[in-house]
């Protein structure tokens, strides 16, 4: 690893917080948008296999971690040694298998001391505060290593059928919304038991969605129409184009 490049970056990270306005206003709390933007932009260089991009947004993510450490000290949250010795002893802990007395474990193994570092119960270390579809098929694999969890892919679509008609039956609309909670968690674990996340594939439709949207902005504008002054079924037919093509 590039240590010396790294101690480089450092430092202009450094003179950034102290001479660049904007760096300067900056706190933990109103960097916490941008950190996560960060890592998004990664997430989509990796999916579009950019690797040019992925060069660039890896860098991204290291300036913003020096920045976040940095004013971290700044703050008075603690001092950089300390939060990067925290961080090492934390890793030499969780590793006995590398670092201590457990040669010889397997992956097996790896993860039941991983979870058995953490706080007291099975899902106390699922971090609820990111995107939900993600927390969901973390929570499912952390109780599938007690056997909580169903045996096949074919079982979990017989739930999601289940739930799809629970959510259908619904009497009311508050019951409604908590039943299409479940049919996306659902959903969530049946892209688990197959070997993906859920959230990807939304965010896939999602890019999908917006890339047959532009084109059908450019149709409408070719044909000198303006979306707004089009009827659906006009626009409908449109997209259905867009989608066979």
């Amino acid at each position: 690893m590039g240590l010396k490049a790294i101690t480089k970056l450092a430092d202009i990270v450094e003179i950034l917080r102290r001479e660049c306005p904007w760096d300067r206003e900056q706190t933990l709390f109103s960097m916490r948008y941008q950190a996560l933007e960060e890592v998004y932009e990664f997430i989509e260089a990796l999916e579009r296999n950019d690797r040019e991009r992925l060069v660039e947004e890896i860098g991204d993510i290291l300036t913003v971690a020096l920045m976040l450490l940095k004013i971290a000290e700044d703050e008075g949250v603690a001092s950089a040694d300390e939060i990067i010795e925290r961080t090492v002893s934390k890793l030499i802990y969780k590793h006995p298998h590398i670092f201590g007395d457990k040669k010889g474990w397997g992956m097996k193994e790896v993860l039941e001391n991983w979870e058995n570092t953490k706080r007291e119960g099975i899902l106390s270390g699922v971090d609820t505060r990111r995107p939900a579809l993600i927390t969901a098929h973390r929570m499912g694999e952390k109780v599938a290593r007690v056997g909580f969890d169903w045996e096949s892919p074919d079982d979990v679509l017989r739930k999601v059928k289940e739930e799809c008609e629970e959510f259908l039956n619904a009497p009311d609309e508050e019951r409604r919304k908590e039943e299409l909670g479940d049919l996306l968690f659902a959903l969530a674990q049946y892209a688990r038991k197959v070997g993906y996340y859920a959230e990807d594939a939304l965010r896939q439709a999602n890019s999908k969605f917006k890339e047959r949207f532009r084109r059908l902005e450019e149709e409408a504008k070719r044909l000198g129409r303006s979306l707004k002054d089009m009827s659906l079924k006009e626009m409908d037919e449109i997209w259905e184009r867009i989608k066979r093509s």
